[in-house]
């Protein structure tokens, strides 16, 4: 990459991240599967999990595992606190999803962007009737377990709340409001309902997010209006694609058309691996914006 190259990622607090992990990758990952419930798991996941077993890394520390920190114990604290500062040297930026809208400001103001190159609908978000929220002890259970992930989400909270003071407050609330505003009212525009639909509504390919399977999260996605002229639909059809049909998107522009398409001969996500975040598609959208 250049040398002047800008790097930014995020974070999210590991106890929400393991209960969507159980959610959407039950049927993927072997410690999920042996347990019973997600009850069960937390009441001992050392009873299911088997580390170095393929798939496991999604069961524990997942999100230590996808910045590619060396293994450690977590009660080394000198080689947990070295293994954090190396990624401060990386990452100017790191966002966090608990606050999704206040680190498009951020991000935004970081690389000089135009507000409308972070306005982006949701993905890959589950169906209220299918989230069963944790319970205090469960979410202390959670970040326990992930106590790696857990010192990582405090550090990133910290330093993204100190750029928040920087940026100033009030400035940062008049910006979310802005940003809030302009969503909104691209859904009423762009979308069927004007928001999220359940995904089995959805008949279009090119919208219908991918379900997990039986007994898994619900994935909600989105349909287009159809009285949307043509500049209108390739707009608002950038923002409610969904991640997977995002990938093959981005993968195209980046390598060229490939025959056959990219994702046609994937395997099913249950039996891989499932996307849990909205960077790679936010991200395309971003570009897109701003490109001549």
């Amino acid at each position: 990459m250049p040398p002047d190259s800008f790097y930014f990622s995020i974070a999210r607090d590991p106890a929400t991240a393991a209960e969507s992990a159980f959610s959407y990758y039950r049927a993927a990952v072997p410690a999920f599967r042996r347990a019973p419930s997600r009850s069960a798991f937390l009441l001992s996941p050392s009873l299911y999990y088997q580390p170095g077993l393929k798939g496991n890394h999604y069961a524990r520390n997942l999100l230590w595992f996808d910045f590619g920190l060396p293994d450690v114990s977590p009660s080394n604290g000198t080689a947990v606190t070295a293994a954090i500062g190396a990624l401060d040297a990386v990452f100017p930026l790191v966002l966090l999803a608990e606050y999704f809208d206040e680190s498009l400001v951020l991000l935004r103001h970081a690389l000089c962007w135009p507000r409308e190159a972070v306005v982006a609908f949701p993905q890959n978000g589950r169906a209220k009737n299918s989230v069963r929220p944790l319970s205090g002890r469960e979410t202390e259970r959670l970040r326990e377990w992930n106590a790696l992930d857990w010192a990582l989400y405090v550090h990133f909270n910290r330093s993204f709340w100190r750029k928040v003071a920087e940026f100033g407050p009030r400035r940062m609330r008049e910006e979310v409001e802005r940003l809030r505003g302009r969503r909104e009212a691209l859904a009423r525009r762009c979308l069927r309902g004007g928001g999220p639909l359940p995904g089995p509504s959805i008949t279009d390919g090119k919208l219908k997010p991918f379900q997990p399977g039986r007994g898994a999260a619900a994935v909600v996605g989105y349909a287009l209006r159809a009285d949307l002229g043509p500049a209108e639909r390739e707009r608002c059809e950038r923002m409610a694609t969904p991640e997977l049909q995002y990938k093959d998107r981005l993968e195209r522009k980046q390598f060229g058309a490939m025959d056959p398409p990219l994702g046609v001969l994937d395997p099913p996500l249950g039996a891989t691996d499932l996307p849990l975040g909205t960077m790679g598609p936010l991200l395309e959208q971003i570009c897109a914006s701003v490109s001549p």
